[in-house]
């Protein structure tokens, strides 16, 4: 999980404008605090739509909308038994698009909410803006939602997500939409080299940093910060630069049609620009990570010590600050040493998965990357790789498997030299199909995720089977399909026991970026199996995170109706817009609900603007909660690996 201390519709229709001007009428202003016992914004100023009475149940549904070939569930949290409860679906003129009645009840969500019932209104496939409304033993009406064509609908939500990195950007080349930015941390282009720093038991440094040896300073500069603060990690980037490179990749087996996503190739070509860096072919080191969580010791100031906007560090005055003004950068290892094997992989499927990119348009620079990628995995630790090596300090991702990471490196790698015309590409296929063979065996049953990549290893090493016709000893293709079903029936069986039918713990961290991520294995499945049988618990994954959820929430900021906006990242805070409209951090996919416990020991920075959240609190449930606040990093705080899982996700959603 995520351990950071925390810094103290679209183009759907023709005529689209209109669709999205009625929805506004209907939901209300995005950001509004949900109405007491109703569905968040529904029962607003209408427009043409009737009005909605007194309501004392509430209808969750996907606040993007439904593909109009998939299943559609809505959940209704209802306030005592209403197991005879009928529903029916409007259209905006008044006339009735279906009927139904409630599914069986699920359980108790909350005490407010002792029965939950899904809602099944599959059969709506006409495109168009519907209402569902409930009557029989209690009454309620959802949000106007859209059913429409997928690539339009979570296209459009693939490229929002993209926004999120040109807000993270760091160095001279940011960006002025959505929130206006000003050039940060130009000291980065000339950072000494420091020793692995030493910790306390807990994130504080344990002693003063030194300088390497004789190192001279490198180039770090521009990017992405990783969350809400200002660090830099190779790990967590080379993490999202794979999935966002496999959204652009087009035209195999197992991801997609290369249907172009706004924005994506430029940011995957600035996030690259930065991995380049970290990566010093002509020594062979890797560098790890740039600045430094966390002070502690010697009146030292760290990143998570301030809050303020990045270009504040390059004027940053006084000896304690010194780390904020000239940022220290760690390595990965030694020149010319070993690599822990997670970083090896990870990092190298990057590279490799830029070569594939840029085989057609740029042969010399994707030459380049696989030449760079090939390198790192061979620098692999995986003899006696010891304790992973991920952040300073480690308690901030501690990641714990490996053999995941070396198999989609060795699959990327392979595929790049099977593209690129290189004869070691059988070698490196043989290698991901050992690597993989051990992943498989393991009895991982995790969705993707920052820890797993499992599941993509997976079915990109089944597509590289298929595509070349190679299958190399080590593991089957039979094998690769059945280690995703397996994952799949693990998160099937934790969602039949959910009021909601979720499959991530509401009460544990990374809950958001695990549901995108159930989402994105269902899609990854039914691409190399050619099954449909875990669609709909993908789309039901999906629609969790986009507002069928209990808080009636979308956990994309930006994205649907209702969303958070008061979330903990300094620059959205500092200077952003705090109505939830207008600048603010589009596309940051936020951690999502907690355990109660971890809200219960919140310090709000005294340098944080004042923020008026969503009010949420009384439809927690699930032991769970959610707080919509600057200070509640548990629920709000965004990253760039959560939001680059759902654009892998939302993508894959929109090819099939």
């Amino acid at each position: 999980m995520h351990n950071r201390r925390p810094a103290v519709i679209s183009r759907l229709l023709v005529g689209a404008a209109a669709v999205l001007t009625t929805l506004a009428l209907v939901a209300g202003c995005t950001g509004d605090d949900p109405d007491e016992d109703a569905a968040p914004d529904q029962d607003a100023p209408v427009g043409s739509w009737e009005p909605v009475g007194p309501t004392d149940a509430v209808v969750r549904t996907d606040q993007v909308g439904y593909g109009t070939t998939e299943t559609k569930i809505a959940v209704l949290l209802a306030p005592r038994q209403a197991d005879d409860a009928a529903f029916l679906v409007e259209r905006q003129d008044g006339s009735v698009a279906m009927k139904g009645t409630v599914g069986e009840d699920r359980g108790s969500w909350s005490t407010r909410y002792p029965a939950t019932y899904p809602i099944d209104v599959s059969e709506l496939r006409t495109a168009g803006t519907y209402r569902i409304r409930v009557s029989g033993g209690v009454t309620a009406a959802s949000q106007v939602f859209v059913v429409g064509a997928s690539k339009e609908l979570f296209g459009q939500v693939a490229a929002d997500t993209v926004q999120f990195f040109g807000v993270q950007r760091d160095g001279e080349d940011v960006l002025s939409e959505p929130i206006p930015r000003r050039a940060s941390h130009l000291h980065d282009d000339a950072a000494a080299v420091y020793e692995a720093p030493e910790f306390s038991e807990g994130d504080d440094l344990g002693a003063g940093l030194s300088t390497v040896d004789g190192a001279p300073t490198v180039d770090v500069s521009g990017g992405w910060f990783d969350a809400g603060d200002y660090l830099k990690f190779t790990h967590t980037t080379a993490y999202a630069l794979t999935l966002m490179q496999l959204a652009q990749r087009g035209g195999d087996a197992s991801i997609g049609n290369g249907k172009a996503i706004e924005g994506l190739s430029d940011e995957t070509t600035f996030g690259m620009d930065w991995l380049d860096k970290m990566w010093d072919e002509k020594t062979g080191t890797l560098y790890l990570q740039v600045g430094l969580g966390s002070g502690g010791v010697d009146g030292i100031v760290g990143d998570h010590d301030v809050w303020r906007l990045p270009q504040d560090d390059d004027s940053a005055s006084g000896d304690g600050k010194r780390y904020l003004r000239n940022r220290p950068v760690f390595r990965a290892n030694s020149p010319g040493e070993l690599i822990s094997p997670n970083l090896a992989g990870r990092v190298a499927s990057a590279f490799a998965l830029a070569a594939q990119v840029e085989a057609g348009d740029d042969p010399t620079r994707a030459r380049a990357h696989l030449d760079a990628a090939a390198k790192i995995l061979s620098l692999a630790d995986t003899d006696d790789p010891g304790t992973l090596l991920t952040t300073y300090p480690r308690s901030y991702y501690a990641e714990s498997t490996w053999t995941d990471d070396m198999a989609l490196g060795a699959t990327e790698v392979a595929r790049a030299g099977f593209v690129l015309g290189d004869d070691r590409w059988s070698t490196w296929a043989g290698q991901a199909a050992q690597w993989a063979g051990q992943m498989t065996g393991s009895g991982s049953k995790q969705p993707l995720n920052l820890y797993d990549v499992g599941p993509v290893a997976d079915a990109e090493l089944y597509g590289l089977m298929a595509e070349t016709g190679n299958k190399p000893a080590g593991v089957t293709p039979e094998a690769l399909i059945a280690d995703l079903k397996t994952r799949l029936e693990t998160g099937v069986s934790a969602a039949r026991k959910s009021p909601i039918g979720a499959a991530a713990p509401m009460t544990q961290s990374d809950f958001t970026t695990k549901t995108f991520g159930w989402s994105a294995v269902a899609a990854l499945y039914r691409r190399a199996a050619e099954d449909d049988s875990y669609d709909a618990f993908g789309t039901a994954q999906r629609n969790i995170a986009l507002g069928t959820n209990g808080w009636g929430l979308s956990l994309v900021v930006g994205v649907g109706n209702t969303y958070p906006k008061c979330i903990h990242h300094q620059i959205a805070n500092l200077a952003g817009d705090l109505s939830g409209k207008g600048k603010i951090a589009t596309g940051a996919v936020l951690n999502g609900p907690n355990a109660a416990s971890a809200f219960k020991s919140l310090t709000r920075s005294s340098t944080a603007k004042d923020c008026t959240g969503v009010d949420v609190s009384r439809f927690d449930g699930q032991d769970a909660r959610f707080v919509d606040q600057p200070h509640a990093y548990s629920s709000v705080e965004p990253a760039i690996d959560f939001t680059a899982t759902a654009l892998l996700a939302v993508t894959l959603e929109s090819r099939l």
